[in-house]
C-alpha cells in the first residue's frame, strides 16, 4: 500500500520561503551564539564522503526537516568546507510515518540549497543551481518504507552556480514549477561564499503523479567555511581574498568577531595585511579593535611590535584591547610596555583592563598594575579591579578587595561588600573590616556590609536605610558589639 500524497500547488511554494525565513532565523541564533565565544571553533568532525556515491542507509538518531508528502530529509556536510575548495553535502530521506512513500524515477528529482549568514546587522544569502539525483545515484529505489532512509551522497555544490538572495522569489518559483529562471549567477559556490558559519537547507522536488510536486526541505546544517591555504592562491586569488577578509572586518562588530577567527585560523601568513589596517585610524571603530585582538591572538614576533606601538594609539579602546588581550602573547617586552604604558599614565581604566587581562591570561597581576588601579582616582577602574580580584580569589586578593571597604567612594564599598559576601570568606580580617567600614557614611554601603556580616555570622540582622536614626545606631551598634565579642574569643 503506498502513503497517499497531497495536492500542493501554492503551498509547495508557501513552505519553501516559509524554510527560508526560518533558515536566516536560525543563521543568526548561531551567530548570536557565536558571539559568547570568539576563539575559534572546530566542527565535529563529518562522515567520510562514500566512495562512490549512491543510496545507502542512514543513521537513525538524525535531525529531520518538517514532512512535506509524506517525506522529510536530513542534510549533513561531509568532511570540510573551505573557500575555493570542497563543499559536499549527505542528504537523505526516509518516509516521515513509517509508512511505504512512493518515489518518481530519479531522473526527476533535483533539489537546490540555500546558503545563509547573519552577522549583527548584515544577513547573506545564497542560492545554489539545481542538483540532478541522477549523476549521484546508481540504484533509486521506487518507494522509501518504514524508518529506512535512502541517503545520497557526494552532492558537490562548490562549483554549483550562486545566485543571489534578491533573485530567491524567482528562483524558488521556477523550480518548483521545473522552468529556468534565467538569473545570473554571482559566481560559484566556493567563490562567493565568506570565511565563518553559514547555515545551509536543501529543498528537494518530489514530483507527484496527478498532483503538484511535493518540496521538501531539510534539516538546517550549520557549515563552518576554512579559510583557504593562502600559500596555494595565486597572488591575484590572494589579494583578492585578503581585501574581502579586511572589508568583513568593517561591516560590523560581528562580522569582525567572524573575520578575527579567519585571522587566527590562517596565523602568520595574514599578518602582513592585518598589521597596516590595524594602524588605518579611518576604519571603524569595531574593526580596529577585532583587527587588535587578532594581532594579540597571532604569536608572532611581527605582531609583538605592532601591540606595543598601539598602547600610544589615540583610540582609547585600542590601548585598552592591548592591556587586556597582549597578555595572551607571553611575551616579556610587551608585558614590560603594558606595566610601563599602565604605571606612567593617569588613565585608571587602562589599569583595570589591564590587571583583568593578566589575572585572565596569566593567573596572577604585576603588583605595580594592581597598584595603579586601585590607587587609580576613577572609582570605576578601582571597582573594575575589585571585580577583577574576586573572580580570583586567592586568600591575598580577599584581603585586598577587603581593603576597599575603606574607600572614600560609597559605590567602591557598596561593590567589596557585595564581592565578599559572594567570596564568602569569613577570616577574622574580612569581618573586621566590614564592621569597621559601617563608621565610614553611606547608607547604601551599610546595607551591603549588614547583609555580608548577617550570611557570615548566621544572624539576621539587616541595616535598613529608611528606618529612623535611632534604630540604624543601633543596629550598628550591636554589630560591633557581637565583633567584641567574637575578637575576645
Amino acid at each position: 500500500m503506498t502513503f497517499p500524497q497531497r495536492t500542493l500547488t501554492a503551498l509547495a511554494a508557501i513552505a519553501a520561503l516559509a524554510a527560508m525565513a526560518a533558515l536566516v532565523a536560525a543563521a543568526a541564533m548561531a551567530a548570536a551564539a557565536a558571539r559568547s565565544a570568539p576563539a575559534p571553533v572546530t566542527p565535529a568532525p563529518a562522515a567520510p564522503a562514500a566512495a562512490d556515491p549512491s543510496v545507502t542507509t542512514g543513521a537513525p538518531d538524525m535531525e529531520w526537516g518538517p514532512p512535506v508528502g509524506g517525506l522529510v530529509a536530513n542534510l549533513r556536510l561531509e568532511g570540510e568546507a573551505m573557500v575555493g575548495g570542497k563543499i559536499a553535502f549527505t542528504l537523505s530521506l526516509r518516509s516521515a510515518a513509517g509508512q511505504p512513500v512512493a518515489l518518481p524515477p530519479v531522473a526527476e528529482v533535483y533539489g537546490w540549497a540555500l546558503f545563509a549568514q547573519s552577522t549583527g546587522g548584515t544577513k547573506r544569502a545564497f542560492w545554489s543551481q539545481k542538483v540532478y539525483f541522477a549523476t549521484n545515484v546508481k540504484d533509486w529505489p521506487k518507494e522509501v518504507a518504514g524508518e529506512k532512509p535512502l541517503t545520497v551522497a557526494g552532492i558537490d555544490l562548490a562549483s554549483s552556480d550562486a545566485f543571489a538572495s534578491e533573485d530567491g522569489k524567482r528562483l524558488l518559483m521556477a523550480y518548483v514549477k521545473g522552468e529556468d529562471a534565467g538569473a545570473k549567477p554571482v559566481g560559484k559556490m566556493n567563490k562567493v561564499l565568506s570565511t565563518g558559519r553559514w547555515m545551509v537547507k536543501f529543498m528537494v522536488r518530489v514530483p507527484v503523479a496527478g498532483a503538484a510536486p511535493a518540496v521538501v526541505t531539510s534539516s538546517a546544517a550549520e557549515v563552518l567555511v576554512q579559510p583557504p591555504d593562502l600559500k596555494t592562491l595565486s597572488p591575484e586569488a590572494r589579494a583578492a581574498f585578503e581585501a574581502d577578509l579586511l572589508k568583513q572586518y568593517n561591516r560590523d562588530a560581528w562580522s569582525g568577531q567572524q573575520a578575527h577567527d579567519t585571522a587566527v585560523r590562517l596565523g602568520p601568513d595574514v599578518l602582513p595585511e592585518l598589521l597596516k589596517a590595524a594602524f588605518d585610524t579611518s576604519r571603524p571603530p569595531h574593526a580596529r579593535l577585532w583587527l587588535v585582538t587578532s594581532l594579540a591572538d597571532i604569536h608572532d614576533e611581527r605582531a609583538v611590535d605592532a601591540l606595543i606601538k598601539l598602547l600610544d594609539d589615540p583610540m582609547d579602546g585600542v590601548r585598552s584591547v592591548v592591556a587586556y588581550h597582549g597578555e595572551k602573547q607571553n611575551s616579556p617586552r610587551l608585558d614590560a610596555a603594558i606595566i610601563a604604558k599602565v604605571t606612567a599614565s593617569k588613565d585608571g581604566g587602562l589599569a583595570a583592563w589591564a590587571a583583568l587581562g593578566f589575572m585572565i591570561h596569566r593567573g596572577t597581576v604585576p603588583e605595580a598594575v594592581l597598584k595603579a588601579g586601585l590607587e587609580s582616582s576613577d572609582p570605576q577602574a578601582r571597582a573594575k579591579v575589585a571585580e577583577t580580584l574576586a573572580q580570583h580569589a586567592s586568600e591575598r586578593n580577599v584581603m585586598r578587595l577587603a581593603e576597599l571597604l575603606g574607600d572614600k567612594d560609597e559605590r567602591v564599598r557598596s561593590m567589596a561588600a557585595s564581592l565578599l559576601e559572594k567570596c564568602d570568606n569569613r577570616s577574622p580580617g574580612v569581618l573586621g573590616a566590614l564592621v569597621k567600614a559601617l563608621d565610614l557614611p553611606g547608607e547604601s554601603a551599610r546595607k551591603k556590609m549588614c547583609e555580608a556580616l548577617s550570611k557570615f555570622s548566621g544572624q539576621s540582622r539587616p541595616y535598613d536605610p529608611s528606618a529612623d536614626q535611632a534604630t540604624r545606631d543601633r543596629t550598628i551598634a550591636e554589630w560591633k558589639a557581637w565583633w567584641a565579642r567574637q575578637s575576645s574569643k
